[in-house]
């Protein structure tokens, strides 16, 4: 809220919650050869403190993450995804390319430098290879009132969770 107007945040940041919880929920049915751990930051828009506390006093040793996906701002994709970090992480993106040829999940993958923009930054700081994606089109609210559950069409996150899928299953 900022004084009486709510800000609902159904796709910054619900639609990148629900997506996580699908695939935690996928991975405790199939698990994986390697543990993956499914964590939530708070205070992103605040200058990223969750993570940075993470990063800072970590629970696990960060030289044995073998990768990080940040999920956020995916109730949408009609345009495509955006891959943030996608220049420092060339191999990876490569890959998250082949999987989408290969299944035609999206019609662009928008390929982003480095940027303090999300979670994934404080651990890309840390040389843990990490990635932020975000899907483009449709509903362009955020951060805003109108970011409410009725009005984001949820229609290609789906596919964004096969592609994860299939990504994280090729390691």
């Amino acid at each position: 809220m900022m004084g009486q107007v709510k800000f609902p945040g159904a796709n910054d940041n619900a639609s990148g919650v629900s997506l996580l919880l699908n695939l935690a929920s996928y991975y405790s049915i199939n698990p994986h050869k390697y543990n993956i751990i499914f964590i939530c930051f708070g205070g992103e828009e605040a200058g990223l403190k969750g993570s940075k506390y993470f990063t800072d006093h970590p629970l696990l040793d960060l030289k044995k993450v073998s990768f990080l996906i940040n999920l956020d701002i995916v109730g949408t994709g009609e345009e495509g995804i955006a891959i943030v970090n996608a220049l420092e992480e060339n191999k990876a993106v490569k890959k998250i390319g082949k999987i989408n040829t290969r299944s035609n999940y999206f019609n662009k993958i928008k390929i982003r430098g480095q940027s303090p923009n999300s979670d994934h930054y404080w651990f890309s700081h840390h040389q843990v290879p990490s990635i932020f994606i975000y899907t483009m089109g449709g509903i362009q609210a955020y951060h805003d009132p109108l970011d409410k559950s009725g009005t984001l069409p949820l229609n290609k996150i789906e596919d964004l969770y096969h592609l994860i899928i299939d990504f994280v299953n090729g390691f």
